[in-house]
């Protein structure tokens, strides 16, 4: 049994490929869900540790995909309950973000690198994944920390935004980003889960950081559209600067995921996945 808190973007995503599993995920918008899988039931978050108890025995696989907050991780301050009692827990998977890692001048990072963020979202994350970390060494929990880099995919992505020409382009050049998309995304944690190594971090990227303006540029030419508002970053305020994405410039190693779980990526880069999604939007 799996038991996934928080049932957003990846979860669903993530679900839709179980089904030889009985899967309870928790939603505050119960009423507003269409789930056609008979094997998940969606719960109100406040009903997790009931759930928890009932199913102890059951229970194998514990995603946590919800957001910290500045106190840090949701379900660890708010459920009452002993991980330590899920007797036939085989595996944890928090999903954390490569915020953490903060700005490190357009080099690469792998997991051991220094954790540099001093953004909000990123000490938050970080507050987050030391929680779980002093937790599992303390009940010996079979935790795994995702590093995940920008996730894109249906639904999410800025051909809407490009398409609609109301798309300002702000230019910064040498400034790198790392992506992945949703179905490697899951991929990669199912892959996990079937093949666990507790107390693991792994970042998680596709094989090609690159510029925004690489992005805009490969989708406007594919979609034969002339961004016309562009912006040089360096013409922002400082506010401004400090407040956007570009504050912090990393390229993500995803070699790991490759030599512990053997990975092989469908979207290796920006370039397949953008035209899945165009491909998707025809």
């Amino acid at each position: 049994m799996i038991f996934i808190f928080g049932y957003g973007y990846t979860a669903k995503h993530l679900v839709s490929k179980v089904s030889d599993k009985e899967i309870f995920a928790t939603s505050r918008s119960l009423n507003s869900l269409q789930i056609n899988q008979k094997n998940i039931r969606i719960i109100d978050p406040s009903k997790t540790p009931n759930i928890l108890e009932k199913y102890k025995n059951e229970i194998t696989h514990l995603v946590i995909s919800v957001p910290p907050d500045q106190s840090g991780d949701i379900f660890l301050k708010n459920i009452n309950f002993n991980l330590h009692e899920l007797i036939n827990l085989k595996w944890i998977g928090y999903l954390s973000a490569t915020s953490v890692y903060g700005d490190h001048d357009g080099q690469f990072v792998s997991e051991t690198s220094r954790l540099l963020t001093k953004s909000k979202r990123g000490i938050s994350r970080q507050l987050a994944e030391d929680q779980w970390s002093q937790l599992s060494k303390k009940y010996n929990l079979p935790l795994h920390i995702f590093r995940i880099a920008g996730i894109y995919g249906p639904e999410r992505n800025i051909l809407g935004r490009i398409q609609s020409r109301n798309f300002t382009r702000i230019i910064k050049k040498g400034h790198f980003f790392s992506r992945i998309y949703i179905n490697d995304l899951t991929n990669i944690i199912l892959a996990s889960m079937n093949k666990p190594n507790p107390i693991s971090i792994y970042n998680i990227a596709d094989d090609c950081p690159s510029t925004l303006d690489d992005v805009i540029d490969y989708i406007s030419k594919k979609i034969s559209i002339i961004i016309p508002n562009e912006v040089l970053y360096e013409t922002l305020s400082k506010k401004e600067q400090i407040e956007s994405f570009f504050s912090e410039n990393k390229k993500v190693s995803n070699r790991l995921i490759k030599e512990e779980l053997g990975i092989i990526l469908e979207y290796p880069s920006y370039k397949e996945g953008y035209n899945q999604i165009i491909n998707l939007n025809n």
